[in-house]
């Protein structure tokens, strides 16, 4: 068997950036950060933020800075507790060494609340609160988390389908353009797709690819809106449509992709978090509903990617495909319909691996706004290369005993043999040659591999 191997992280350019721009330094107060600071370090924990913080007046209100050190390798996360900031009022952390603030963040008022994803050895953390509050705000360092211990990526284990349909599905969207438009010969809607739908059996791959994407009026906009037709730039129809589409295509695989610079850039996002607070979308009610989304999930949890990004990266940067492919390693994905629509493809994937049709693979990609359908469409379609491979790897045959991708009668012999020995059958057994989900193997399973190569 082969044995499986090892996701608009800005809205658009001029909406957010990890640079720092000239209204988060006044906002955030980064220019008054005192030099000396109290500081924490990784194995401090349930530590009260205001106790420890130095604080500094302004004229509208109290800023507050503590530092933490980390002593952990990577990436981690800072998990706080007993959170309450009033109206007005933020936290951020801010990465001196980079130049760079994550948040602010704003109503965070949970049992938990995770930071995005950090890495350097020195982060400050950074609090307002206006002198008008009512209630004065509370948070808890509750400690700092190594990324491995938020994340939850793939078993190393392989997956067999079962009750689907002939060939796996993998299903990709897309946002504004050039995303609709590189993606749109993968749509099985006539009216969407004239041309007839390319994504069946696509390239003799053994997987059939299909899309799902916003129309816009002038098909090129720049500043789009919301569109119309499936998965709306909206977060009320997004996460409508997309649990209707799930439960008709049931897809072994998903990639979403939106526009992410205002370049040539091809973002293969790490993180995609369930956050509380989201930017405004277009038609009221604005945010949303529920805020957070997964009420499965911790407030501001971040569940990851699970797409193949380092094989990814790879593939592009050895192609003569003119696109800037890296990974975002530590930062979120923009907090907008992007990162929502990323979040519900790793949000399904994780919940649906113990399923009778598991989607074993979801993640979030940013393309940059000044890529041509041409040039998008070639990287997109490269991209969906890579993860099929990669999908090819934990795939498996059910009854393919001999692992040669055929069910013949090599197979039936092994089979036959395995079951004379009378073999306690161990879980890889169990996803090669329990066809009948009975948790044993048996002539049942024997009857059900002839009746398949029969046919």
């Amino acid at each position: 068997m082969i044995k499986f191997s090892l996701i608009i992280y800005f809205l658009i350019s001029f909406l957010y950036s990890q640079v720092v721009s000239t209204e988060l330094i006044e906002k955030v107060n980064i220019k008054n950060i005192p030099i000396e600071l109290p500081a924490i370090t990784t194995f401090d924990f349930n530590i009260s933020f205001h106790d420890i913080a130095i604080k500094k007046l302004t004229q509208d209100g109290v800023f507050s800075y503590l530092k933490i050190k980390s002593l952990l390798e990577g990436n981690y996360q800072i998990r706080i507790s007993d959170s309450y900031i009033p109206d007005q009022g933020y936290i951020a952390f801010f990465d001196q060494n980079k130049n760079t603030i994550y948040g602010p963040y704003t109503n965070v008022n949970g049992s938990n609340f995770y930071s995005s994803v950090l890495n350097s050895k020195e982060i400050v953390i950074i609090y307002f609160e206006p002198f008008e509050s009512i209630n004065k705000g509370s948070l808890t360092i509750d400690k700092i988390e190594s990324i491995e211990n938020i994340i939850y990526p793939l078993d190393t284990k392989n997956y067999k389908l079962e009750e689907t349909r002939e060939r796996p599905v993998l299903m990709v969207t897309g946002y504004w353009p050039p995303t609709n438009e590189m993606i749109r010969h993968f749509s099985q809607d006539i009216n969407l797709n004239p041309e007839g739908w390319q994504g069946e059996n696509w390239r003799n791959s053994g997987f059939d690819i299909v899309s799902f994407f916003p129309e816009f009026n002038p098909p090129d906009c720049s500043n789009c809106g919301q569109g119309y037709g499936d998965l709306e730039v909206d977060y009320q129809d997004t996460s409508l449509d997309f649990w209707r589409i799930i439960d008709e295509v049931k897809p072994t695989g998903i990639i979403t992709f939106s526009r992410g610079f205002n370049n040539n850039s091809w973002e293969l996002e790490s993180n995609v978090y369930n956050w509380i607070n989201w930017y405004a979308d277009y038609t009221s009610p604005l945010y949303p509903t529920p805020s957070p989304p997964d009420d499965s999930f911790s407030d501001n949890g971040n569940r990851g990617t699970a797409l193949p990004i380092t094989l990814i990266e790879e593939a592009l940067d050895n192609s003569d495909i003119d696109v800037n492919c890296y990974v975002d390693q530590n930062g979120d994905s923009g907090r907008f319909l992007s990162e929502f629509m990323g979040y519900h493809g790793m949000w399904y994937h994780q919940s649906s691996l113990d399923s009778e049709n598991p989607c074993l693979l979801g993640g979030h990609i940013h393309v940059g706004g000044q890529l041509s359908v041409r040039m998008a469409t070639d990287a997109a379609e490269l991209t969906i290369e890579t993860v099929l491979e990669y999908l090819d790897n934990i795939l498996i045959i059910p009854g393919d005993i001999n692992d040669d991708e055929l069910l013949n009668i090599q197979d039936i012999i092994q089979l036959i043999i395995y079951i004379l020995d009378d073999i306690e059958p161990n879980e890889d057994w169990l996803t090669l040659a329990d066809l009948n989900n009975d948790g044993n193997i048996n002539i049942q399973d024997l009857i059900l591999i002839v009746e398949i190569i029969l046919n």
